[in-house]
């Protein structure tokens, strides 16, 4: 791919409506190229309805979408140079994987020799070209899904738009993609706009985030900003765990689960609370303690390493956090 190509994208003041809702409110987002950014809601909080709007697939009411410093306002989907990827793949299933890929370019009038020399590099780059000549159904889901990869990125797009494209696969083979699309974006410097409602995807992917709740932007930067400073109680229960506590003398503090830590008796470091613990959960990387403080939840995330000798449920657990480690609103 030619990495000069890729371009900006810039919404401005940008509103949908579907009769009386409002999908997306006032909306306005600055995206470099090149950068690797991610959608990231809840169902129902408008990040398809805008990726389709980017795409054209939508016309939205005001506002404007520039790609490239370009207006593609009211320019129809095939003349905006996107790729996309979807969640169904949308394979032509009597098509073998180099027809799929080589279609777009065959409906753009390329060439044979150009053609062919895209599709196999194109091929190469998602590890394909062994497979070739097999058709969709002979695919596993994760080769299913770099075809649909590599026949977005075969035109050489300003831009790439990806719709939950690893929704559909286990947990296992989803990881193993969400590495070799963090290596690809890597390679190859993309503008990539990603669609998800998965936060670990989205921490893993993403050189930034922009966080969507009832068709409005509710905060935007990258994984470290949001996670360790959100704008508010939403933003930081929905990128991760957070216990949101009123303390003995008024104050209301954010801490994330793995910002407290269970103390022995004696130690009076760092400021403390005591919790009733209810339960103890295996995380596997970790212990979770679920417990209660002035009637209200706590969750403690404990390493593995600590958690030798946790107390039983019932009991009272002494915990510490560091004043840096609150969050506040």
């Amino acid at each position: 791919m030619n990495a000069s190509a890729h371009k900006s994208v810039t919404v401005h003041n940008l509103t949908k409506r579907y009769a009386d809702v409002a999908a997306l409110k006032d909306v306005n987002l600055d995206i470099p190229a090149g950068e690797f950014c991610t959608l990231l809601g809840a169902s129902g909080s408008g990040k398809t309805t805008l990726l389709k709007v980017i795409a054209g697939f939508e016309c939205h009411d005001t506002g404007t979408i520039e790609i490239g410093g370009r207006d593609v306002s009211g320019t129809p989907v095939a003349e905006r140079n996107i790729g996309m990827v979807f969640q169904n793949y949308a394979l032509f299933p009597h098509m073998s994987v180099y027809k799929n890929v080589a279609f777009g370019l065959e409906m753009r009038k390329c060439s044979a020799t150009e053609i062919a020399k895209r599709v196999d590099e194109v091929l190469a780059l998602v590890s394909l070209s062994d497979l070739a000549q097999r058709f969709p159904a002979e695919l596993s889901g994760g080769q299913q899904q770099r075809v649909a990869l590599a026949r977005a990125l075969v035109i050489n797009p300003d831009i790439l738009l990806m719709d939950e494209p690893l929704g559909a696969l286990d947990k296992n083979l989803r990881q193993s993609i969400q590495l070799q699309l963090r290596q690809l974006h890597r390679d190859i410097g993309a503008t990539i706009i990603y669609v998800t409602h998965d936060q670990e995807e989205a921490l893993h992917l993403s050189d930034r985030i922009v966080i969507l709740d009832e068709g409005r932007v509710v905060q935007e930067g990258t994984a470290r900003d949001l996670y360790f400073e959100p704008v508010n109680p939403f933003v930081a229960d929905f990128l991760g765990e957070c216990n949101f506590l009123v303390l003995e003398d008024g104050t209301e503090v954010g801490l994330r689960p793995e910002a407290l830590s269970v103390v022995s008796a004696g130690d009076r470091s760092g400021k403390q609370i005591s919790m009733t613990l209810d339960t103890q959960v295996f995380m596997g990387s970790g212990i979770k303690l679920v417990g209660r403080y002035l009637d209200q939840q706590v969750v403690v995330l404990v390493s593995n390493q600590d958690a030798v000798e946790l107390p039983e449920p019932g009991s009272i657990v002494d915990l510490s956090f560091d004043e840096r480690s609150v969050i506040r609103f």
